[in-house]
């Protein structure tokens, strides 16, 4: 069995991932558990059919004038920001059949900047400071056990059931998820795992498809790339120029309309869809991409539930003050993005609840 652990993290997101870095000098014997074989959660950024094209099927933009933490990691990483690019006309279709109107908006995402490289280059660079040892890739938490002065921690890996000690632990995890997929011995109060129940998680009922093409046809045609598509049966709902800052690439991504039982219904027909709506957009240069990437977090076991399906629309309410608190008398504490304070949801809000757990960890 692994020595006790004076703290486990339950989850590589950037809110995890964050904890232990910024926790490795002050305690230096935790671990991070994930149970996924990634790190970075709904943090995903994948590569295209060009080696220097890089997708972002999870967050895509943050906003520095308003998100100070995000703003500083990427500035010590030494991430390149870049803005969206939002210059000539935009499309908005009220029907299928319809054409679409033309209006200008350089200013719904003037503040907004993208990462050279991806998101993914937020977990990699913290990834530099976190020693491989700390990581336990695929270890499913399946129970909680107060033990009076500590935690017993039960993993499900890829060839066995496995039991840690820990003094203290931190679920760096949708609340919803854990809600769904973790037995607590002994059981929560009935209104807090309610609340967990209750909170969204966000990102997880949507799905983002991305399409990289040989030219920015819609750059060279004067359109920005945005297209809104404002009808029920709408595929993509929201498109945006997906090209990196360079002159290699050239790229649209978009948020799906479709809700995920209709996705999971036509999967197999997804990208002819989604290519067809892109013509009667863009007109005959969109018919031919080189790909077409769809990242469905619905269907993402460690990222969604059943309740998760029906997406979000509105920004919901983060940050209630019972997921604020410590737990079992100091061992148990909720961390991640839906748990912050401010800026839930969002990257920043991601390291906003790292920053609160930190400071209870070490006062």
């Amino acid at each position: 069995m692994m020595p006790m652990l004076d703290v486990a993290i339950i989850g590589a997101g950037l809110s995890g991932l964050s904890l232990a870095e910024k926790l490795l000098p002050h305690k230096p014997n935790i671990s991070v558990f994930e149970a996924r074989d990634r790190c970075g959660g709904r943090v995903l950024s994948a590569s295209g059919p060009t080696q220097d094209f890089t997708a972002d099927l999870g967050p895509t933009w943050l906003w520095p004038s308003d998100q100070p933490r995000i703003a500083a990691l990427a500035e010590r990483l030494g991430l390149t920001l870049f803005p969206q690019w939002d210059r000539g006309q935009s499309l908005y279709q009220v029907q299928a059949d319809a054409l679409p109107a033309t209006y200008i908006d350089t200013q719904t995402h003037a503040d907004a900047r993208r990462i050279a490289g991806g998101c993914q280059q937020l977990i990699d660079g913290l990834l530099q400071g976190i020693p491989e040892r700390i990581l336990q890739l695929e270890h499913r938490l399946l129970t909680l056990s107060d033990q009076g002065s500590h935690v017993d921690l039960t993993f499900a890996t890829d060839s066995s059931v496995i039991t840690i000690q820990a003094r203290q632990v931190v679920l760096a995890a949708p609340p919803r998820l854990l809600a769904s997929n973790i037995t607590f011995k002994p059981a929560l109060a009935p209104g807090l795992l309610s609340l967990m129940q209750d909170t969204p998680t966000w990102m997880a009922g949507h799905a983002k498809a991305v399409l990289v093409y040989e030219q920015p046809f819609w750059r060279q045609k004067g359109y920005s790339g945005k297209a809104i598509s404002a009808y029920p049966s709408a595929v993509l709902a929201e498109v945006y120029d997906a090209c990196l800052d360079n002159d290699h690439t050239a790229a649209l991504f978009g948020f799906f309309g479709l809700p995920a039982e209709i996705r999971q219904q036509y999967r197999d027909s997804l990208p002819a869809l989604i290519v067809r709506q892109m013509v009667g957009l863009f007109g005959p240069d969109a018919a031919n991409p080189l790909s077409v990437v769809i990242q469905d977090w619905s269907q993402e076991a460690f990222t969604a539930t059943a309740e998760d399906r029906m997406p979000v629309f509105t920004h919901p309410v983060y940050g209630h003050r019972s997921l604020q608190l410590d737990h079992w008398q100091d061992k148990l504490y909720f961390c991640g993005t839906e748990t912050a304070s401010r800026s839930g949801g969002y990257l920043e809000g991601a390291l906003d609840a790292s920053d609160r757990v930190f400071t209870a960890l070490t006062l």
